[in-house]
C-alpha cells in the first residue's frame, strides 16, 4: 500500500503509541516478571504493531514481531520464564522496530539477522520444560500457548484442529470489519464450523445498525500440511482492541463433529438454542440470508433446561463470559451510553492547536482594545458588550490553553528506559523513581523539556550515583535512588531531580572553574553560585571523556533550554548524601494573566501569580540605604526596589507611588512603580533574536492601543540589584 502523507502521519502515531506501550509495559514486567496481566500487555501491542505493518507490506518488521509475539506466547503457556536475556531482546526489539519505522515505513527496511538469530536461538530453547501432572504431557502443545511451533525446537505437534470464540466487550469491535470477510478468511485456511450466539440482541426498536452484537465459535480444522498456527488465526482478528476478546484454542480433532453434551453443562439455561450452525452458509451471503440461518429456533422446538439433543452443537466456555453466569443484558446499558463511553478522546494535529493559540491570543488583543475604547466612552451598553466579551475571550482562553495541557508523565515514562540502559552500561544499579506524574504542563514546554532532562539524569547517574562497592563502604544501600517529581506551585510547574550519591563538592568546582579560567581566584561567590558554575560552557569536573560526560556540553544545553523556556534552575548539594536540582517551570508559554503598571512613560506587565498586594508609598515612609530600601507592612519589613532606578528612566517621580508586593521562593519583595493601571490578559511575545535575552525581561506584549509593554521577570529583576548593591 502507497502511504500519503496523511495516512503516514496516523500509521507513525499509532506505531509511537504501541512502542511507548511495549516500552511501558516492559519495564513493568522487569519489576513483577510473573504478572501475567503485564505479559498479556506486551503480547496485544506487538499483535496490534504487527497488523498495522501487515496492512502497509512492512515484512521486515512484521517478521521481527512474529517472533516476539511467540516468545511471549511461550510465556503465557508456562513455556519461558521472564528472564533478563528474554528482556533485553525484546527492549532490541522495540529499539530496532522504532528504527526501521523511522526509516519512512519502507517495505524495503533492512532486517538485523543477529537480532533474528538471537530470537530464534530463545525460541528454540525453552526454560520451563513441562513437568507436573497438570501441565500437558510432553511433547504436546499446551492448551494455553496459541504461538508457533519454533523452528528446530522440541518435538511438538502443532493442533490439526483449533476453537476460536470471539466474544466483543464493546459492541463496536466487530463493526469495523465485516464479519462474513472474517469467516471467508478463516475458510480459506480448512474446514470451518461455525456457530453464533444471537442472546446479546435486542428488540428491534433497541438496536443500533453500527454496532454488532454476534458471539461467534468456530471449529477450524486443516489438512496435513496447511495446519495454521495460533498467530495466523490472530492476524484474521488484528482489528480487535481488546484482544480478550479473542479466544483461541486447540481441541482434538474429533471436536469438529458436534460438540459433546458435557461442554454444554455449564452454559446459561436456554442459551443452545441461541448457537445456530452457519457452517452451511456459503461464502459471501447477504446478511439478510446469514440473519435468517442464526435465527432462533421457536420456544416449542427448544429444549427442556438442562436437557440437550443429539443433534444439538453449541460452545464451550466463552472468552469474557463465566461459566454459569448470564449474559450481560444490553438494556441495562443503553447504546448510545456504550458509544459515548468508546468516544473520549479526538486526535488533532498539533499545527491546528497553535493555530487556535495565536488567534485566541490575537482575541484577547482586541477584546483589550475593545474594553479600552468602551471605557474611553463611558456608553453604558457598550461597557455592558465589552464586559461580556471579556468574559467569554476568559473563558475561551482557558479552554483552549486547557487542550493544550498534557499530563508530564508521558515525557517520565521514557526516562525510565534511559535509566536503565545507562546504569547498565556503567554497571551501576540504580532504581528511577517519580513523583506527580499527573502534573499537567503546556505541550510546548513538556516538548522541549526532554532534552534538558535527559542531561540532567545522564549527569546524576555518571557523576552522582556511586558503583556498588562505593556504596556498601559509605554504609549506603547497594541500589541508589534518583527520583524525578513535578508539583504545581503558584503559577509555576516545579520539577525536581534528586539522587543519594555522592553530592557535589563545592571547592573541586572553584578550582576547576579557576583552573579553566572561566573565574578569576579572588571572585566571592555564594555555594549556590558556586554550584551554578557548573552550567558554563566547557565545564565539566569528568577526569575523563566517556559516552555519557566528560566534555562539559550537556549542562550548557540545559541552562539555554531553561532560558528558552523562562524558566529557573537551581541547584543544592550536601557532599556524601547527594544533590537536588529544581526546575521552575510557567505553565503556558501562550497567555498569562498580567498586572500593568506605569514607570516613566513606559509601561510594564508583572505576572499576577507572583503578586501579592499593592501599597501606596508617600516620600515619607521610605528609608534609604544606598540603593536598597524597605518599607513596614504590617510588621514586618519587606525590601522594595525603584523600577525607575532598575532601569533608570528619566524624569521626577510622583508624590505618591505604588509598591506592588511579589512573592517568590519563600520571599517578598516589593516594586515601587509609578502607577497600577490594572488587570489584563497577556499575550506573551518574545524579543526577538535581535534584541536577545535582556535581565529582568521576559518578554513583551501589545497592549489594547496597539503600544507595546514589557513582561518583567521578576526573580531576574531583584536578583541583579541585589548584585549591583552589595
Amino acid at each position: 500500500m502507497v502511504l500519503n502523507d496523511e495516512t503516514r502521519a496516523l500509521f507513525q502515531e499509532e506505531v509511537l503509541e504501541n512502542l511507548a506501550e511495549l516500552d511501558g509495559a516492559l519495564l513493568e514486567l522487569e519489576k513483577a516478571p510473573t504478572d501475567l496481566d503485564l505479559v498479556n500487555r506486551i503480547f496485544r501491542a506487538v499483535h496490534t504493531l504487527k497488523g498495522a505493518c501487515d496492512m502497509f507490506g512492512l515484512s521486515p518488521v512484521v517478521g521481527l514481531a512474529h517472533d516476539i509475539e511467540s516468545l511471549f506466547d511461550h510465556v503465557r503457556g508456562g513455556w519461558r520464564r521472564v528472564s533478563k536475556e528474554l528482556l533485553d531482546a525484546s527492549f532490541a526489539a522495540k529499539d530496532r522496530f522504532a528504527a526501521m519505522l523511522a526509516e519512512g515505513a519502507d517495505p524495503a527496511a533492512e532486517d538485523d539477522p543477529a537480532l533474528r538469530a538471537r530470537l530464534k536461538e530463545l525460541l528454540r530453547t525453552p526454560d520451563m520444560p513441562v513437568a507436573d501432572e497438570a501441565a500437558p504431557a510432553a511433547g504436546a502443545e499446551p492448551e494455553a500457548c496459541a504461538g508457533p511451533e519454533p523452528d528446530d525446537g522440541p518435538d511438538r505437534a502443532t493442533p490439526r484442529s483449533w476453537r476460536v470464540c470471539v466474544a466483543p466487550s464493546d459492541h463496536g469491535h466487530l463493526a469495523k470489519a465485516d464479519p462474513l470477510a472474517v469467516l471467508d478468511e478463516l475458510r480459506a485456511m480448512g474446514n470451518t464450523q461455525v456457530r453464533c450466539d444471537l442472546g446479546q440482541v435486542p428488540d428491534l426498536a433497541g438496536l443500533a445498525p453500527e454496532d454488532c452484537l454476534l458471539r461467534f465459535e468456530v471449529v477450524l480444522t486443516a489438512e496435513a500440511g496447511a495446519v495454521p498456527d495460533a498467530n495466523a488465526l490472530r492476524d484474521v482478528f488484528f482489528f480487535l482492541e481488546n484482544q480478550a476478546d479473542l479466544e483461541i484454542t486447540p481441541c482434538d480433532e474429533a471436536l469438529a463433529e458436534p460438540l459433546p453434551a458435557a461442554s454444554l453443562a455449564a452454559a446459561p439455561a436456554g442459551a443452545v438454542a441461541d448457537w445456530p450452525d452457519l457452517s452451511a452458509v456459503p461464502a459471501a451471503t447477504p446478511a439478510a440470508a446469514v440473519a435468517a440461518a442464526a435465527r432462533p429456533a421457536p420456544a416449542a422446538s427448544r429444549p427442556a433446561s438442562g436437557t440437550t439433543p443429539a443433534t444439538a452443537s453449541g460452545p464451550g466456555p466463552v472468552a469474557g463470559h463465566k461459566p454459569g453466569e448470564a449474559a450481560p443484558d444490553p438494556a441495562k446499558k443503553p447504546q448510545a451510553a456504550a458509544r459515548k463511553e468508546a468516544m473520549q478522546s479526538l486526535r488533532v494535529d498539533a499545527a491546528k492547536l497553535d493555530d487556535l493559540v495565536n488567534l485566541v491570543g490575537e482575541l484577547v488583543i482586541a477584546q483589550a482594545r475593545l474594553t479600552q475604547l468602551a471605557t474611553g466612552f463611558g456608553h453604558p451598553a457598550l461597557t455592558s458588550v465589552a464586559e461580556e466579551i471579556e468574559r467569554l475571550s476568559n473563558e475561551l482562553r482557558d479552554n483552549t490553553l486547557g487542550i493544550r495541557m498534557l499530563p508530564i508523565g508521558t515525557t517520565f515514562s521514557r526516562f525510565r528506559r534511559l535509566v536503565r540502559d545507562l546504569s547498565s552500561e556503567m554497571q551501576k544499579s540504580i532504581e528511577l523513581v517519580t513523583e506527580g506524574g499527573e502534573t499537567e504542563l503546556d505541550k510546548t514546554v513538556i516538548e522541549q523539556l526532554g532534552d534538558p532532562l535527559v542531561h540532567l539524569l545522564r549527569n546524576s547517574i555518571d557523576h552522582g550515583i556511586e558503583p556498588p562497592g562505593e556504596r556498601l563502604a559509605a554504609g549506603k544501600p547497594e541500589t541508589g535512588t534518583i527520583v524525578l517529581s513535578a508539583e504545581h506551585a503558584g503559577g509555576e510547574v516545579v520539577l525536581s531531580i534528586t539522587d543519594d550519591g555522592r553530592g557535589m563538592d563545592p571547592d573541586r568546582i572553584r578550582a576547576k572553574a579557576e583552573e579553566k579560567g572561566l573565574i578569576p581566584p579572588d571572585a566571592r561567590l555564594t555555594e549556590s553560585e558556586i554550584f551554578n558554575l557548573v552550567f558554563l560552557p566547557g565545564f565539566s569536573t569528568a577526569e575523563k571523556v566517556t559516552n555519557v560526560s566528560g566534555r562539559g556540553v550537556g549542562m550548557d544545553v540545559v541552562k539555554r533550554s531553561m532560558d528558552s523556556l523562562r524558566g529557573k534552575i537551581d541547584i543544592q548539594s550536601t557532599l556524601g548524601k547527594g544533590s537536588r536540582i529544581t526546575i521552575k517551570l510557567p505553565l503556558t508559554l501562550a497567555i498569562i494573566d498580567g498586572l500593568q503598571i506605569k514607570a516613566g512613560d513606559d509601561q510594564y506587565i508583572i505576572p499576577l501569580s507572583l503578586v501579592e498586594e499593592c501599597v501606596e508609598l508617600p516620600r515619607e515612609r521610605t528609608e534609604a540605604s544606598g540603593r536598597g530600601r524597605t518599607i513596614h507592612l504590617r510588621g514586618e519589613i519587606v525590601p522594595y526596589i525603584r523600577l525607575r532606578e532598575a532601569f533608570e528612566l528619566r524624569g521626577e517621580a510622583p508624590a505618591i507611588e505604588q509598591v506592588v508586593v511579589t512573592r517568590f521562593e519563600g520571599e517578598r519583595t516589593g516594586i515601587a512603580v509609578d502607577q497600577v493601571m490594572g488587570q489584563q490578559q497577556t499575550v506573551i511575545k518574545s524579543l526577538g533574536n535581535y534584541i536577545g535575552s535582556v535581565s529582568g525581561i521576559s518578554g513583551a506584549t501589545i497592549n489594547g492601543d496597539g503600544t507595546m509593554s514589557l513582561i518583567l521577570d521578576v526573580p531576574t529583576l531583584v536578583a541583579s540589584v541585589k548584585r549591583a548593591a552589595a
